[in-house]
């Protein structure tokens, strides 16, 4: 169990790059800590007393006085609550962040991202965006997917589009400038306008933070003005900014350095958080960890699992696979007593950030699909037909075809980058001539197409959802009927007025069917199981997997 908390650690410090670089208000005291009780997130207060109840299967900080938690069931939402415990905004979302500038965003099942305001209100509608950030600086980094990739821009608070997307990656303004991205893999900055402030020169480049920022070079990090000069040449593995002073790492052990480079605690420690304008800093050497002054000199000594930041006179511990509180004195105010903290709990205290950051869209484009799919005439072709027509329309020949079956795929495409589109032709198209002594399979160029195959294979946001598109293409079958008979939960089957036109769709949970066919059908519509190609102990709609 003491690995595996530790792990659990290891892994929140990874994702955390760079982490005492500031992102939000470190300095705001935490007055309710959400922690865990068996499976369940309940708040306390500072002496350690239950607030609001354990009920949570997930918990964050409050932020604008609210904060977002997570129900239980099998299909969780997210909501936001008050101090009190109560929803303020009720749990309906698939995904949301906790608020930052007075709005949050939020994403509903098959939804774009939504802003809304501390009362719940709709602020902001972002329709193609792939991803959205937190606001910081009255500016939210979003991202849109076209042919070229994704491309990083931003909004402001109004919903308008203040920068282009137009960078391959990006970071979040602060101090009135921003890290981005340019698509050879450099990095520079820019203002609010969007002007390159700072050229494309770096690695890899961080939010500045009080007029500096960490950025990478040759793989070595450094420190940048605002004009984009070292004062800190590149020179350690790592660089943490720490209010005034800078955690460096070298040789794979961390220590300080002041704002020239000169190092102030040697570098010995095997791990170390920012000390954030504490007198004091957690840090690891061995097993345990300890903490230490800002000369290096060890305050409290080494016995702790894990030990985080201070934030105002309380730190968090892990101490006998439970979480308790000291103070700088080292003594428990609050027992060890928890079964964990919620990670954007552990995210504030070691980077000022949250686990909550950003959101993607849940939208999943169904009339694009819709759309796409011309079922009156299949790829500019119809029921009437000749085969000849198809070849020439995509300049096949023979060998194209399998010419022992009677599915074909013609054409696949990628729709939206969550749909591959394939697109069959059914028929025997086939006949035997001579061939001295033997016969040979060739082409008749006057063989009726005998129906129209799409396979809609869905990804991405579109996993789960074929049976929600099958629905969507439904409603476009106008001057269609459904036989309701030889309809069912996975298939559905419609005919013209003069029942020779057949349409029929079919979904398992990531695949639709579409076949186009021209029949006869009789009530038991005994036609499909041929063409699916399955027994008649097998039932109507199989889904037959077009298989080439």
């Amino acid at each position: 169990m003491k690995k595996r908390i530790q792990n659990v650690f290891v892994g929140m410090l990874l994702s955390s790059l760079f982490a005492c670089n500031f992102i939000g208000n470190k300095t705001e005291e935490i007055k309710l800590y959400p922690v865990k009780s068996g499976e369940n997130y309940q708040y306390i207060d500072q002496e350690g007393k239950i607030v609001i109840n354990p009920q949570f299967s997930e918990a964050s900080l409050f932020r604008n006085g609210l904060a977002m938690v997570r129900t239980f069931g099998e299909n969780p939402k997210w909501g936001f609550i008050g101090e009190d415990g109560k929803f303020v905004i009720n749990a309906i979302y698939e995904n949301a962040t906790v608020f930052s500038e007075d709005l949050a965003w939020v994403v509903s099942k098959n939804s774009e991202p939504l802003a809304i305001d501390t009362k719940g209100q709709v602020k902001i509608t972002l329709k193609d965006a792939e991803s959205v950030r937190i606001f910081r600086g009255g500016l939210a980094a979003y991202d849109v997917l076209d042919v070229s990739g994704t491309k990083w821009g931003f909004v402001d608070k109004e919903g308008k589009v203040k920068i282009n997307p137009q960078f391959a990656g990006c970071g979040n303004f602060s101090d009135g400038k921003c890290a981005v991205q340019n698509k050879e893999g450099k990095w520079g900055y820019i203002d609010k306008d969007g002007k390159i402030i700072i050229n494309y020169q770096f690695d890899y480049a961080l939010d500045f933070n009080n007029g500096k920022a960490v950025v990478t070079s040759g793989e070595k990090a450094g420190v940048i003005d605002e004009t984009g000069k070292y004062f800190i040449n590149p020179q350690f593995t790592d660089i943490k900014i720490d209010n005034d002073i800078f955690m460096v790492e070298q040789d794979g052990k961390w220590g300080w350095c002041d704002n020239q480079g000169k190092i102030s605690i040697n570098p010995q420690f095997d791990d170390a958080y920012c000390f954030f304008n504490n007198d004091l800093a957690a840090v690891r050497s061995g097993e345990n960890w300890a903490y230490v002054d800002k000369e290096g000199k060890i305050s409290i000594n080494p016995q702790f699992e894990n030990a985080l930041p201070f934030s105002g006179n309380l730190a968090l511990v892990y101490s006998s696979e439970k979480v308790g509180f000291i103070n700088q004195e080292g003594k428990y105010v609050i027992n060890p007593q928890f079964d964990g903290v919620s990670n954007d709990l552990y995210h504030f205290l070691v980077n000022a950030s949250t686990t909550y950051e950003s959101v993607q869209t849940d939208f999943f484009n169904m009339s694009a699909i819709t759309n796409r799919l011309k079922l009156s005439a299949p790829e500019g072709l119809s029921l009437n037909s000749k085969i000849s027509a198809l070849l020439n329309k995509f300049a096949l020949n023979d060998d194209y075809f399998n010419k022992y079956s009677q599915e074909h795929a013609i054409t696949s495409e990628i729709i939206g980058n969550e749909v591959n589109l394939d697109f069959y032709v059914i028929g025997d198209f086939f006949i035997d001539v001579p061939d001295g002594w033997y016969s040979k399979r060739v082409i008749d160029n006057n063989a009726d197409i005998g129906g129209f195959g799409y396979k809609l294979s869905l990804s991405g946001r579109g996993y789960g959802k074929a049976k929600e598109l099958r629905e969507a293409i439904e409603k476009t079958l106008v001057g269609f009927t459904k036989d309701q008979n030889n309809s069912s939960n996975l298939m559905s089957a419609y005919t013209n007025s003069t029942k020779d036109y057949v349409i029929y769709l079919l979904n398992n949970d990531n695949t639709v069917f579409v076949s186009i066919k021209k029949s006869v059908i009789d009530q038991n519509f005994s036609f499909i199981n041929d063409y699916l190609g399955v027994s008649d102990t097998e039932p109507i709609g199989y889904p037959h997997d077009f298989s080439d």
